[in-house]
């Protein structure tokens, strides 16, 4: 946005909501603008406005072009060659990508990915704890005991819910009632 000269008094509210850019996790803009895109050549130009959502997210890219902006310039891309072909007012405008920068970019999301599941893998940890911590204890029964002749559980264990905002939520972890919060 400072790149650009852009100021948060002008973004419209936006209502979309991304899911998917991280495995597991969505993403909310800022807001969104409406700006004038132009692919040049050196002797000829198409030129469309269209809607971009800002993104407070870190990320290896500037910008991503999604279906509607591609329909909107009829542009074709073909990610296996790094080119976007798109009709212009004296024939084909092709558009190349750089392998290295690309490959950088898919690093570097990569990383950002991995960081943020990563994260998030954390805080829900953390949350599962936090609940165990504050319901009582469940002691193991003698028939449970019995039947696992290889491994033996604490004899002081908690069940917690795994979704404990979900009231059909089936699904429990057994924990140890004596565990450290480490």
């Amino acid at each position: 946005m400072t790149k650009l000269g852009l100021e948060a008094k002008d973004l419209e509210p936006s209502r979309t909501v991304f899911h998917g850019i991280v495995l597991g996790l969505s993403c909310s803009p800022i807001g969104r603008i409406w700006l004038e895109i132009l692919f040049v050549t050196s002797d000829h130009f198409c030129h469309e406005p269209i809607w971009f959502e800002l993104v407070d997210l870190s990320s290896a890219y500037h910008a991503l072009l999604g279906r509607h902006a591609l329909a909107k310039f009829m542009a074709v891309p073909h990610y296996a060659y790094l080119k976007m072909k798109l009709p212009g007012p004296k024939g084909l405008i092709t558009v190349v990508g750089d392998y290295r920068k690309s490959l950088e970019c898919a690093q570097a999301g990569t990383r950002l990915a991995e960081s943020l599941v990563i994260a998030e893998e954390r805080r829900q940890l953390d949350r599962i704890i936090a609940l165990a911590n504050e319901m009582s204890v469940v002691p193991a029964s003698a028939k449970e005991l019995a039947g696992e002749a290889s491994f033996q559980p604490s004899k002081e264990t908690k069940k917690v819910k795994l979704n404990p905002e979900d009231p059909s939520c089936t699904k429990y972890v057994v924990v140890g009632a004596r565990l450290d919060s480490k």
